[in-house]
């Protein structure tokens, strides 16, 4: 191999590598509470390995002896690996992220794609399907092409149900896709044009580098207890609303019944996990269309991206039963419940204040009646009540 082309791809690698080591080491701390910053890591961690791949594959490609030849042929393998689970982990990462929903059947296909793409790795090693060496000179098997096609559904379906999900949420929710995609189509394009520029991979620890920056841009907006959104967020969303033609929303408010018992009887640990359990059972029911923030203690608003109240309303019933699924699995000394009151408004001709003021009396008044049926502090209630319609 040319001195020159072979110095160029491991320095590349190399810078690959390092960016990635970075990345790691500044962000371990997060993984055992961060679901993404964890699937990102597993990107890491197959790109890195592809990194090192690519340097096997270019340094010893023609090399003596049968242990580098399995070496070379392990390599190689492994790179049409990695462009498959690439593919897959940005896309699951993306779904998670968003809050997209990934049906079984989603999953299964996916996951299909991976198997399928192992089975004709282990043929070839029999039978050269994918990729050959002759005469120490690589050569494509006819089912080359299978493994881009599989990152190339992969990637393309992860768009599509970004592209899908904007149009339920509109622009409540911000994660840029172009971090990822940018950076590796532009080394795709290179390297297709020009075979011997390696750089499809350091192009890929590229685009996680934008991963983990914008989830970091991300860390202003997030409440580091529950993980959803906070109140920043919110006061961020409120004002760019009226730079909006559209500006039509659905707010509800939302406040967990006798969270102060909890609290009270059992800890503010407990009562930090009933939160946690309650922004989860939230964002199932809301996420796919809008955003959910912590509004402050035991108070939630989710914002949505819809003025259909029939929408709105199987959206709260769905919440609801959520609550109640979890209240006869959990092993909890406690039940889990919420009052919800929801608004429909234009905020080109309704305040803000106005707005969250109108859905906070819509929520009360849900809460009047579930301690009417509860029989507990309704007097106390009815007087809060009386007190912010005044």
């Amino acid at each position: 191999m040319n001195e020159n082309l072979s110095f160029s791809v491991f320095t590349a690698d190399i810078v690959s590598l390092l960016l990635l080591g970075t990345l790691y080491l500044s962000n371990w701390q997060r993984m055992s509470h961060d679901r993404d910053i964890r699937i990102v890591a597993r990107m890491m961690a197959i790109t890195a390995v592809s990194n090192v791949a690519d340097c096997c594959v270019f340094y010893l490609d023609g090399s003596a002896g049968t242990v580098l030849r399995i070496v070379v042929f392990l390599s190689g393998s492994w790179l049409f690996l990695g462009n498959v689970l690439i593919g897959y982990t940005w896309a699951r990462f993306l779904t998670m992220h968003m809050n997209i929903p990934f049906t079984e059947t989603r999953k299964r296909v996916y996951r299909v794609g991976g198997i399928a793409a192992g089975v004709l790795l282990v043929i070839n090693i029999f039978y050269p399907l994918v990729f050959c060496y002759k005469n120490d000179l690589y050569e494509r098997g006819p089912a080359y092409g299978v493994f881009l096609l599989f990152a190339f559904l992969y990637m393309a379906d992860s768009l599509y149900l970004y592209a899908k999900c904007r149009r339920k949420s509109g622009t409540l929710k911000l994660f840029p896709v172009q971090v990822f995609f940018v950076p590796v189509l532009i080394g795709v394009a290179v390297q297709a044009v020009f075979m011997e520029v390696a750089i499809t991979w350091t192009s890929i620890a590229v685009a996680i580098a934008g991963i983990m920056t914008a989830l970091k841009n991300e860390t202003i907006f997030l409440d580091y207890l529950t993980g959803l959104y906070n109140r920043v967020y919110l006061e961020f969303l409120q004002k760019r609303a009226y730079k909006r033609k559209d500006a039509w929303v659905c707010g509800i408010m939302i406040d967990l019944n006798g969270f102060k018992e909890i609290n009270d009887t059992y800890g503010h640990a407990e009562g930090d996990t009933a939160l946690i359990l309650a922004a989860g059972l939230l964002k199932n029911a809301f996420g796919e269309y809008g955003v959910v923030t912590r509004y402050a203690g035991d108070e939630f608003v989710v914002i949505l991206n819809t003025a259909d109240e029939q929408l709105v309303q199987s959206l709260i019933v769905r919440a609801k039963e959520n609550f109640e699924e979890v209240n006869g699995t959990h092993d909890k000394p406690y039940r889990l419940s919420a009052s919800m009151g929801y608004a429909i408004a234009d905020l080109h001709t309704e305040t803000i204040a106005d707005f969250m003021n109108r859905i906070d009396r819509q929520m009360y008044q849900d809460k009047l009646g579930y301690y009417a049926k509860n029989d507990r502090r309704k007097g106390q209630l009815a007087a809060a009540d009386n007190d912010a319609g005044q």
